[in-house]
């Protein structure tokens, strides 16, 4: 019987899939590229290396049956060696399209029906001062790769501009400014027997990065349908096994913008740890081993709170009050996520 699964990164998604696949009897074995991660106390086994080291990446191909991934900024070249031999959910090619914002996009807009807010490669400073003026002397400048958590962001405007005169644009997307009504993101697992998604929930940032996921979304049944409905229409054109998170921008108008994909648990996922019968990590492991994916079946109302740098001093708070859940990080960072709570609403 096969059951073993090889993760390849080992922060706190990697963490909550290693618990989800003890629930259910699968050993996992986990490659990290640093020494203290998320993951090390819950996982059955671990290799500790660099990406590029090929002995090490052999030696972990042959560790497990099935391969998954908790991070996409794992380079391509290790996704392809590892499918020669095995399977990764979700695929090389669902990654190679989302660790690339450019790839991303021109992926999206050739779907009938899907629209992402209007973008332009940028290659130099004379991309910069043209296209930003197009989208009316504002645009938001977005590096293609390892971008997440708002790094390798800039918001671009006429009091700035001057500034990125000698920046070194080396793959790079302004995105025009969107007036937006809400953020909100669906969660869609996908297997050779079913799909299933998590209702749309509603996402509030600050600085670019999460802070509060709100179950169900504050928005009308047309508009959730038609969210589940994009969700289908991305996935069924990626050819997906595994989990997606697809990113959404609601307009004044109620039109539906994609803004990104995340081919992995999401941080807008977690409420489903405790407000479902069966969480987004767990369909995630039978997306690889069983095969037949479990609705999820939302309990209550709910709230999820990310604890984002120094609160995390707050976590014995935290923790008599709500459900905690910590992240186990060797530092705290400024704007790193440090652990979460749920609430019921």
């Amino acid at each position: 019987m096969k059951n073993k699964l090889g993760i390849l990164g080992g922060g706190q998604l990697g963490m909550f899939i290693c618990q989800a696949a003890k629930k259910h009897n699968i050993k996992t074995t986990i490659f990290s590229n640093s020494q203290k991660f998320s993951a090390r106390g819950f996982c059955d086994n671990f290799l500790i290396g660099s990406f590029s080291d090929t002995i090490l990446v052999e030696k972990f191909i042959n560790s497990s049956d099935f391969f998954t991934i908790e991070t996409e900024n794992i380079p391509l070249q290790v996704l392809k060696l590892i499918e020669k031999k095995k399977k990764i959910f979700p695929s090389s090619n669902i990654v190679e399209i989302t660790q690339n914002r450019l790839k991303e996009k021109k992926f999206l807009n050739s779907i009938s029906g899907i629209k992402t807010a209007k973008y332009k490669e940028i290659n130099s400073f004379n991309d910069l001062e043209k296209f930003y003026k197009l989208f009316g002397k504002t645009g938001i400048l977005k590096s293609c790769e390892m971008g997440y958590d708002g790094k390798g962001q800039h918001h671009i405007n006429n009091k700035n501009i001057q500034n990125f005169k000698n920046y070194k644009f080396d793959g790079y997307v302004l995105e025009e400014v969107l007036d937006f009504k809400k953020e909100i993101s669906v969660l869609v697992c996908c297997s050779n027997k079913n799909i299933i998604f998590y209702p749309p929930v509603e996402n509030i940032h600050k600085n670019a990065i999460l802070r509060q996921t709100i179950h169900p979304a504050r928005i009308s049944n047309e508009i959730k349908n038609k969210a589940v409905m994009l969700a289908t229409k991305i996935a069924s054109e990626l050819k997906l096994q595994g989990i997606l998170a697809i990113e959404m921008f609601l307009m004044k108008n109620n039109e539906l913008l994609i803004n990104e994909l995340a081919p992995r648990p999401h941080n807008s996922g977690h409420w489903s740890l405790d407000f479902c019968k069966y969480n987004q990590f767990e369909n995630l492991i039978f997306s690889i081993f069983k095969k037949k994916l479990m609705n999820p079946e939302p309990i209550n109302k709910c709230k999820m709170i990310n604890v984002i740098g120094k609160d995390y001093e707050k976590k014995k708070i935290f923790s008599r009050k709500y459900k905690f859940y910590d992240y186990f990080k060797d530092e705290i960072k400024e704007l790193r996520k440090m652990g979460h709570y749920t609430v019921k609403s």
